[in-house]
């Protein structure tokens, strides 16, 4: 049972921490679909990003992505 504990520990642990590194979005991020203009608009600073699939990239300057 241990063992099985810190194994799952173990895989909390890499998923956080994959989550991290595939992303730069922060807790200010809020991409809402904007349908009729057929993207993506950030509710926290304006940003605007085109396709169908969620951005995954923070696009305030001074971030990452």
């Amino acid at each position: 049972m241990p063992v099985l504990l810190i194994l799952l520990l173990l895989g909390t642990l890499a998923y956080l921490y994959w989550r991290r590194k595939t992303t730069t979005l922060t807790r200010a991020c809020r991409w809402r679909q904007d349908r009729p203009a057929g993207g993506w608009r950030c509710a926290f600073c304006g940003a605007v990003e085109t396709g169908q699939a969620q951005p995954k990239r923070c696009k305030r300057a001074g971030q990452g992505g």
